[in-house]
């Protein structure tokens, strides 16, 4: 048998120089990197490692139903190509969650790289026919979601996609794939809400002290309570805690890159004694002071000589009218002469 010498292979009317290397068929669960060289001006698809996951994974109630869906609807024999978005706040497990899907699905994974050009998508999943999971995260900043909607849409015939995309906003998001089931099956949103319930089982896993008061601290005063900024605070907590040494949680969350809704050091349990005792005497006088102004108000409006009108009913002010009145508005200048002019004179 005459042995096959040639250099070059023919493809439509297209001649290519035949290339050296061995065939090759696509893993479950492998890691596949989709990137474009744009000097070269081609497609470089490669292997790339394992996911990167913690050694524990939270997942809630939801998350679970969630992916239940998805697995079931792909896997339906007279199913087509299942597209899902993930849409949310950013640290709120979007990214995670993708991995963790693209994981159990038990697919070769497919990641596409930020700059892979839109146009190549369908030219390159027509080449085979395994099935597959393809990643496109924060899509809305890496890709163009107007000039995906022929791939999403799966006009031309591919090979079956489970898509899971991410993304932060929709504001940039094509309009043409809102509402559409066709190309996006299933969305899932996600709010910082969504990390409140994981916090207190995170504590628990890093042996936090006392898990209770920690958690009510990160609830009131961390703005994005995202998993990497709860992780970094708790790792914080428990470094202090293995040290001995009891350390206010104000204190620790200092100069941590973590953005906070206010500053705990000027909470009001925070103040010294006499700070709050004086706001609390200050608050009581106010209310004092307004009650006053009202009499007054009410005063000069009532008529003498009107004998069908009921009197005033007397106010419990707890002080001596005019004279503790006058010491209680000392730092609220004409309070009453601004608001009530002569009535309350």
């Amino acid at each position: 048998m005459e042995k096959n010498n040639a250099q070059f292979i023919k493809v439509g009317d297209r001649l290519m120089p035949k290339q050296k290397g061995m065939d090759y068929d696509l893993i479950k669960g492998q890691i596949y990197n989709l990137s474009w060289d744009d000097y070269m001006g081609e497609i470089i698809f490669k292997e790339n490692g394992e996911l990167n996951l913690p050694k524990k994974v939270y997942e809630s109630k939801a998350d679970k139903l969630f992916k239940s869906r998805v697995f079931k609807q792909f896997n339906r024999e007279d199913s087509k190509d299942v597209n899902i978005l993930l849409n949310g706040t950013k640290g709120t497990g979007k990214t995670m969650m993708a991995k963790i899907i693209a994981k159990e699905s038990n697919l070769p994974i497919i990641i596409v790289t930020p700059g892979f050009p839109e146009r190549e998508l369908i030219k390159f999943f027509k080449r085979f026919n395994a099935p597959v999971c393809i990643i496109f995260d924060e899509i809305e900043k890496n890709f163009r979601t107007d000039k995906m909607l022929d791939f999403l849409d799966g006009v031309e015939k591919t090979t079956k996609k489970l898509v899971i995309i991410t993304c932060n906003r929709m504001d940039n998001f094509s309009e043409y794939l809102k509402d559409r089931c066709s190309r996006i099956r299933y969305l899932r949103n996600y709010t910082i809400q969504d990390n409140y319930e994981f916090i207190p089982m995170i504590a628990k896993d890093l042996g936090i002290k006392n898990v209770d008061k920690t958690v009510d601290f990160i609830k009131e005063f961390i703005k994005i309570p995202s998993f990497d900024n709860v992780n970094a605070f708790l790792n914080e907590v428990k470094m202090f805690e293995e040290d001995d040494v009891e350390t206010p949680l104000e204190n620790i969350i200092k100069y941590i890159n973590i953005e906070l809704k206010k500053d705990p050091s000027h909470t009001e349990k925070n103040e010294s004694k006499e700070t709050q005792e004086h706001k609390e005497d200050d608050r009581d006088c106010t209310v004092k002071m307004d009650a006053y102004s009202e009499r007054l108000k009410a005063a000069a409006k009532q008529p003498e000589s009107d004998s069908t009108i009921e009197p005033i009913p007397e106010i419990d002010l707890d002080w001596e009218d005019e004279e503790d009145y006058g010491d209680c508005a000392e730092n609220y200048t004409d309070y009453d002469e601004a608001l009530y002019g002569e009535a309350a004179a």
